[in-house]
């Protein structure tokens, strides 16, 4: 008879699994993990189904409209303030109408976008206005962050750019008004 010693013990008979149930096992993992998966996908799916995204519309004509609305009455407003008040006030003022203007609007602005880059593009109608608009913002930064303020050339200045935007604003209504009419209401067929 074999002798063994206390420490080790008898041999240990290993018991392993038959191949067909090892397989099984395997088999049944990799099923669960791919049911695991298509679950997830399907609640990601569900979840995106679910969300409602704004929708965009490049083209939407009564956003000019109301932009050029909204620039008219800015400009209106700052006419009126401009001659009250010390220059530097005046200069501010106009700014800050433009500014409530283009906010007013009804379009977001971007992130990257600061106060000044927003009121030019929203209120730039037809890129008439943005050289103007440009003009007034430079006139708005020297009046508020400078040390020196405004004078009354800047006052001047700023009234000039404001009557050009009032003409231009004008202008392009006029514009649009004599399109209007001359466009045949027929579906664009002329008879003779």
């Amino acid at each position: 008879m074999p002798s063994f010693s206390e420490k080790t013990g008898p041999p240990a008979k290993s018991r392993e699994a038959p191949a067909w149930i090892q397989s099984l096992f395997a088999a049944l993992f990799w099923l669960a993990g791919a049911a695991l998966l298509v679950f997830i996908a399907l609640l990601i799916y569900r979840v995106i189904r679910r969300v409602q995204l704004p929708v965009v519309t490049e083209s939407e004509p009564d956003w000019e409209r109301i932009a050029a609305e909204k620039l008219a009455e800015a400009v209106d407003t700052g006419l009126a303030a401009i001659d009250s008040g010390r220059a530097t006030d005046a200069v501010i003022a106009c700014w800050v109408a433009l500014e409530q203007a283009a906010a007013s609007a009804g379009v977001a602005r971007e992130a990257s976008e600061t106060p000044a880059e927003f009121t030019v593009r929203v209120l730039g109608v037809g890129g008439i206005s943005e050289p103007h608009l440009i003009r007034l913002g430079e006139l708005y930064r020297e009046a508020r962050y400078s040390t020196h303020g405004s004078s009354e050339d800047s006052r001047a200045e700023a009234r000039a750019a404001l009557l050009r935007l009032r003409d231009d604003l004008a202008a392009a209504q006029a514009d649009q008004r004599v399109g209007a009419v001359a466009a045949p209401s027929d579906g664009g067929e002329v008879r003779g």
